[in-house]
């Protein structure tokens, strides 16, 4: 069981990339709030881990021409064709899909392979938030004011990638483990009421022997150089990512600063407690606690693998760290550790993924 975990640090020095809207408890109507959360009596703007996830379906399509699944709409419901073998974003993003309908019920399930945490501000929202006061005039009569929040702040996010689980389907009966519809859910009769099921069902079938895909009772699983493609450009995406909320105003690259990559045999991520924290005002890296961390996780950090430091040179100067020290601090765990700009360590990180697909 391996798993690619990573750290990413966001710079956003004037933002608003995830907005909660107007605040219907506030007697003006006319703010529109970005979104916080509170946490030990402080608020903390955030990014969502959906709109998150957003940008990274986004920058697949964009930059690695992936087809993405549609979405379709019945009553108050939202899915996708759920068809991991067709649309790559279905095997990593993970889906659900309800059949229902001439003689078929079965819902298909698939947890996504990649998981994620919110975007969360290090500094709390008195060192971060501000409120821009403007006015809307450009019509006849008198400007309309208005209040918008953004912030000036660094995100942090983590995030973990199940590298076995990147192009195998199970089909077992089971909550969560029925990812794939198949002929053997399908009634006896065909009728023009499951018409439709049935030819989805012949065209993944149709797909799959194309596609060289291993097939038994219980899982089917895609050919080795699929997945290592899934699953490398998944990370490698993280170079170009490209979203967020009033870029017209605030034009923000959330392209990631610093990122922190490893490998490890088993479903951990070392980087989700408060290694970057704020303190005083500043933003602080804990080289010492990683370090300490990674030595009592020695034993599912598999051999050979290296901890890939990854920074923009400027990011770094302005907060003050020296990445040698930090290096040097974090070698003390035992762990091998590759320092880099955030493009090397992604390049380097991807060739430990694609060696472990063999």
């Amino acid at each position: 069981m391996r798993f690619a975990t990573g750290l990413v640090l966001i710079d956003a020095p004037h933002s608003a990339l995830n907005m909660l809207g107007i605040d219907e408890s506030l007697a003006d109507r006319n703010v529109t709030r970005v979104k916080t959360f509170r946490r030990g009596g402080k608020r903390y703007p955030y990014v969502s881990p959906q709109a998150w996830r957003y940008w990274w379906r986004f920058t697949l399509k964009e930059h690695f021409d992936w087809e993405l699944s549609p979405l379709y709409r019945e009553q108050k419901q939202v899915f996708t064709a759920a068809n991991p073998l067709k649309y790559p974003d279905d095997d990593v993003f993970g889906y659900m899909r309800a059949f229902k309908k001439g003689g078929v019920n079965v819902t298909v399930t698939r947890v996504s392979p990649l998981k994620n945490t919110p975007l969360i501000s290090v500094l709390p929202d008195r060192n971060s938030l501000t409120v821009d006061e403007g006015y809307a005039s450009r019509h006849e009569g008198d400007p309309v004011p208005y209040s918008q929040e953004f912030y000036s702040t660094i995100f942090k996010g983590a995030f973990s990638l199940d590298l076995d689980a990147v192009g195998r389907f199970t089909i077992i009966s089971k909550a969560g483990f029925k990812n794939l519809l198949t002929r053997d859910d399908l009634p006896k009769k065909r009728n023009k009421n499951n018409e439709e099921v049935f030819r989805e069902v012949e065209e993944m079938e149709k797909l799959a022997e194309e596609l060289g895909v291993k097939r038994n009772e219980r899982e089917w699983l895609m050919p080795p150089e699929i997945r290592k493609e899934r699953a490398s450009e998944a990370i490698k995406a993280l170079r170009f990512l490209t979203g967020g909320a009033k870029q017209t105003q605030y034009h923000t690259d959330v392209t990631p600063k610093f990122v922190l990559l490893l490998s490890v045999d088993a479903g951990i991520n070392p980087f989700i407690s408060d290694i970057v924290f704020e303190e005083n005002g500043e933003v602080r890296f804990d080289a010492e606690a990683l370090a300490r961390r990674l030595g009592d996780l020695k034993e599912v950090i598999p051999e050979g693998a290296k901890l890939y430091l990854g920074y923009d040179t400027g990011f770094v100067r302005s907060l003050g760290w020296n990445i040698e020290e930090i290096a040097e601090t974090l070698r003390t765990s035992g762990v091998e550790v590759f320092t880099g700009t955030v493009g090397e360590a992604v390049e380097e990180f991807v060739k430990e993924i694609e060696a472990y697909y063999g």
